[in-house]
């Protein structure tokens, strides 16, 4: 991509522009911010425009045979290493293997998200159920690849380029290697890693890097850059989507919120009755679910409770919801109140971020079952006035 194909993010692209106008060029950075904040896109952008043949004066010119490479991202030049699933039959298989495929999903969805990626990857290379279950990890024997390239001499461009997707995915063997690469960095390459926690990448190696934030995009942003037809349930979704850019991308792709609602008033109404047997089946059947659709729908029903929050202490005409769900929470917001909106809140970010990490989903939606089942029974201390 080009700086220029990238959504918004201007600031961030004139810090870019103006290091490499300047010759400041760091030979390893962090380009890291929230899930489908843009970094990865900016990322390449960034590669791009170093090694413009004919460089414009904000942007990579988009005809020499370098960009038109990049647009490909197929530079020889250009190493891209991300997290894969070792099985017994990719024992040593290096991210060179499927790059073809992440390849075409990021040019499908240039603000790609990990799940994402991962949902095509299980699904096309992996046939065992233990094996989709695995964690995706950048193993060391992919670093080992990395420096066997690194050792061959540059094929055509001013810079090598070598992009670690997820860097927080490294385990520690592969972590250990890749700080000796940044002690010791070959002439002419930069290393760019991107990354959705910088926190989970290890000190040694983040003190080594510099660091550039990616803001993530407001609702308002997601709407305006979308090409889709923005009828009701996309707008709705748009919201939901909380300013991830890669969901809006993939939206005929993901389930709509018409299903998340029934899903939703189904969970409370379970945790109302108290019904272990039930909440027990209805877990067993969210587990099925994709891990990026059980995310999306977590995330949904915090949105959902939000909004309960403000139906009940603000301006009730601010609720962007579609009409049903408005009848709905006419209802059912009574119960989201000062003594419980904050601990429900939390229950919802933690099992989202157990799903991220790959935790056993049906204990995750069991306990949070049965947690939010206590929660929705406490009673208020106040009347709010209407």
């Amino acid at each position: 991509m080009r700086f220029s194909e990238v959504i918004g993010l201007e600031e961030t692209k004139e810090e870019l522009g103006g290091g490499i106008t300047h010759n400041r060029i760091a030979h390893a950075q962090l380009f890291y911010g929230s899930e489908g904040s843009g970094k990865l896109a900016l990322a390449l952008a960034y590669a791009r425009r170093l090694n413009c043949q004919s460089p414009e004066k904000k942007d990579s010119c988009n005809n020499c045979s370098s960009c038109l490479k990049f647009s490909k991202l197929i530079h020889p030049d250009l190493h891209i290493i991300f997290p894969i699933i070792r099985t017994s039959s990719t024992e040593n298989k290096t991210s060179d293997d499927f790059v073809g495929d992440w390849r075409e999903q990021f040019l499908k969805n240039p603000y790609l998200s990990l799940s994402k990626w991962l949902i095509h990857y299980k699904e096309k290379f992996l046939e065992k159920t233990s094996d989709k279950k695995k964690e995706a990890v950048i193993y060391s024997h992919q670093i080992k690849e990395l420096n066997r390239k690194l050792s061959l001499k540059i094929f055509e461009a001013k810079y090598r380029a070598i992009i670690i997707w997820m860097p927080e995915k490294m385990n520690i063997k592969a972590a250990n290697k890749f700080l000796k690469l940044l002690e010791e960095p070959p002439n002419k390459t930069i290393l760019l890693l991107v990354s959705d926690d910088k926190g989970l990448i290890i000190d040694t190696i983040l003190s080594r890097l510099q660091h550039t934030r990616i803001p993530s995009y407001t609702v308002n942003d997601t709407i305006e850059n979308s090409k889709i037809q923005k009828s009701e349930s996309f707008l709705n979704f748009c919201r939901l989507s909380n300013g991830n850019m890669g969901k809006v991308w993939s939206y005929a792709d993901e389930a709509l919120p018409a299903f998340f609602f029934e899903e939703f008033k189904v969970l409370n109404r379970l945790c109302f009755k108290n019904n272990f047997s039930e909440i027990s089946d209805w877990c067993d059947a969210i587990s099925l679910k994709n891990r990026e659709q059980q995310r999306n729908f977590l995330g949904y029903c915090l949105s959902i409770f939000r909004e309960c929050l403000i139906y009940n202490f603000s301006d009730q005409s601010i609720n962007l919801l579609s009409i049903e769900e408005k009848r709905f929470l006419e209802n059912f917001a009574k119960f989201v109140h000062q003594e419980n909106s904050i601990s429900i809140i939390s229950l919802f970010e933690r099992a989202i971020k157990k799903i991220k990490r790959n935790a056993n989903s049906k204990i995750i939606f069991f306990q949070l079952a049965l947690e939010l089942s206590d929660l929705l029974k406490l009673k208020r201390k106040f009347v709010i006035k209407g």
